[in-house]
């Protein structure tokens, strides 16, 4: 909660409002968004469906009649300042993302992490996810790769659109917590793709036998003297 006055204060600590809004829940959320890197994606996917629930709780008749016996006016600009510490556009495109198909989701994300193993730079997140769904919609064959215009270790921006990290919580699935990379050709049509993160431990979709063959490579290599030219 930000930028409350004493009146809104006051009018936030009813158990009606308090319940209404679920405030506690969209207070853990943010916390858990702003530690938990791993389930980062799902934690805001999480508060949006909180987002909309809650706004669908303000809209009511009944709610605006409490604000007003309360002498709070609110728009859909405070409430998305003042409760969720966001701008009203990112809160609508939460809102969005709150309504896609859960399977949906689960292609975007699977796509997303196999992309990632596979040494590339993700964008993560509601924007993505809304574009994501946009685009299934009109051909059920949609690739995050195409949407996202991926180039192997590209660097990435800001969530598109008219907010920043620092005012959504959006970051990208790029690997800052990553301590290791490995690829390898095994074959013309085989490559070996290793990640270790922090949080996340081995990431991979190749057996201990292919990855064996890419590290036995490596260490014949480098115990081969170079030839001074």
């Amino acid at each position: 909660m930000r930028n409350l006055l004493e009146i809104e204060t006051g009018l936030l600590n009813l158990d009606e409002v308090q319940n209404g809004l679920q405030l506690t829940k969209i207070r853990s959320l943010q916390r858990s968004i702003n530690t938990a890197r791993r389930t980062k994606f799902r934690k805001q996917l999480d508060l949006a469906r909180v987002m909309k629930t809650s706004k669908d709780w303000f809209d009511l008749e009944t709610t605006q009649e409490l604000f007003l016996n309360a002498g709070v006016t609110w728009s859909a600009d405070e409430l998305a300042d003042k409760v969720f510490e966001c701008q009203k556009s990112w809160l609508y495109k939460c809102i969005k993302a709150s309504n896609i198909d859960e399977n949906v989701v689960e292609m975007f994300e699977y796509q997303c992490k196999h992309l990632q193993d596979n040494g590339q730079r993700v964008k993560m997140g509601i924007e993505p996810l809304n574009q994501f769904a946009k685009a299934y919609s009109e051909n059920e064959n949609a690739q995050v790769s195409d949407l996202q215009n991926l180039t192997e270790q590209q660097e990435t921006e800001n969530v598109v659109g008219d907010t920043t990290e620092a005012e959504t919580g959006e970051e990208t699935t790029e690997s800052r917590d990553t301590i290791f990379t490995m690829t390898f050709q095994l074959n013309a049509h085989e490559n070996v793709s290793v990640r270790y993160d922090i949080n996340d431990g081995l990431v991979t979709t190749n057996s201990v036998s292919q990855i064996q063959e890419a590290i036995n490579f490596l260490t014949e290599h480098l115990l081969t003297p170079v030839e001074v030219q």
